[in-house]
């Protein structure tokens, strides 16, 4: 027996024909809202991925040394590399820029109950402005998306990051703290958060009980006027609660409110998102659907000041969910014509003019004295006689009729 690479998996026809079929509508579904598909390399220095990612992602890269002798690692994700590709100084830009992008991405997991380490990321990428129109438009695509494929009971969380930030640069905790509640926060780990906190002396008691709440401060948008009222006179936060709310606001008036949530203890995994921050869910899984957000600050590392936002979707975690449900690939079952040598040239003409309507044939020669053709489809099995040649694309097309 030969084993996989460990958190590698194997993809057989159904759940990929499954796959496909959302790349494809997600692909169509982008073009039409004005996206262009750009494809960076699958392998980046590790020196480009270090400017923009956080230690614990670090960590989970798949990083190698090349025959030059250079650090490279698998690309863990596409935002940096776009940021990159974006940043060139040979490369002249009008902005805005919309792109998308389909492939694979390669990260150790972060939790040892799981173990994929290779997922597909199909994303967008609105890069240039600056603006609450354009966060609101990112969510609506991400929406959109899930609807597109069709996913009906899901719901996108939303956030900002300056909550979370804005919180603990109110009680005014050392690097040490901080990094030891970003960890219990990400870690879900309630329990040790409020200990935590409880064992703090706290300028701000107040603001201090708002973070033992913090995880579940989720709801519709009452969430955040409930928040704002911790914070009095801290014009920086409530600026961020307001930007929350118009964002809302937005997408109210895109009739998607139904599908929205506003989850303020939303945390994210990367550290370069500088503004909104969403992630989507199905009750039918348990971890995100797709995640994004906004990254003003992320291109100014290469060198460039050029405002973003966006979001990725995981196809294989679509494909668990679509797999169970009525989507299908439903692939038509190629049929088989098994033919003597001498009608190669009618039977490779006729099976052209059905592959060219869709319909998949399978072609295999027999041997040259076999006194029949046979076609071989989901209904049944045919043998023609030299006299009954000429009732090939009859059969084939009663197939197919039965087979839809």
């Amino acid at each position: 027996m030969v084993d996989l690479a460990l958190g590698m998996k194997d993809g057989f026809p159904r759940e990929v024909g499954i796959k496909r079929k959302i790349e494809n509508i997600l692909r169509t579904l982008f073009r039409k809202w004005g996206y262009q598909e750009v494809e960076p390399p699958s392998i980046e220095y590790y020196s480009t991925l270090e400017k923009a990612l956080g230690e614990e992602i670090k960590e989970r890269l798949f990083k190698f040394i090349d025959r030059e002798g250079k650090l490279v690692c698998l690309r863990p994700e596409f935002t940096t590399s776009i940021a990159r590709m974006y940043s060139s100084e040979f490369l002249d830009i009008t902005v805005p820029v919309r792109v998308f992008y389909d492939g694979k991405i390669f990260r150790y997991p972060s939790s040892p109950f799981r173990t994929e380490c290779e997922f597909t990321q199909v994303g967008v990428e609105s890069l240039g402005q600056n603006s609450v129109s354009i966060d609101a438009e990112i969510v609506a695509l991400a929406i959109s998306s899930l609807q597109g494929i069709g996913i009906q009971n899901f719901q996108v969380d939303i956030s900002h990051v300056g909550v979370y930030q804005g919180i603990l640069d109110s009680l005014g905790l050392d690097k040490k703290i901080r990094e030891s509640i970003h960890s219990l926060v990400g870690k879900k780990d309630f329990t040790g958060l409020k200990k935590i906190i409880k064992n703090l002396s706290l300028p701000h008691p107040k603001v201090g009980n708002l973070l033992i709440e913090f995880p579940f401060l989720r709801g519709k948008i009452d969430v955040v006027d409930h928040a704002s009222s911790f914070f009095d006179s801290n014009q920086k936060i409530l600026a961020t609660f307001n930007r929350i709310k118009e964002i809302w606001n937005i997408l109210v008036d895109f009739g998607l409110e139904r599908h929205v949530v506003v989850n303020l203890g939303l945390v994210r995994d990367f550290d370069y998102y500088t503004g909104l921050i969403f992630e989507g869910f199905s009750p039918l899984i348990g971890y995100p659907l797709l995640a994004g957000g906004r990254y003003d600050n992320l291109f100014s590392l290469f060198g460039k000041d050029l405002p973003a936002c966006g979001f990725a979707l995981f196809a294989e975690r679509l494909v668990e969910i679509m797999a169970e449900a009525a989507f299908s690939s439903s692939p038509t079952t190629p049929i088989s014509i098994q033919y003597p040598p001498r009608l190669r040239a009618k039977v490779f003409s006729i099976s052209e003019n059905f592959r060219q309507k869709g319909i998949p044939i399978i072609m295999e020669e027999k041997p040259k004295d076999s006194p029949y053709l046979t076609i071989v489809g989901t209904k049944g099995t045919f043998d023609l006689k030299e006299s009954e040649w000429g009732k090939i694309e009859e059969i084939i097309e009663r197939e197919q009729e039965k087979h839809g």
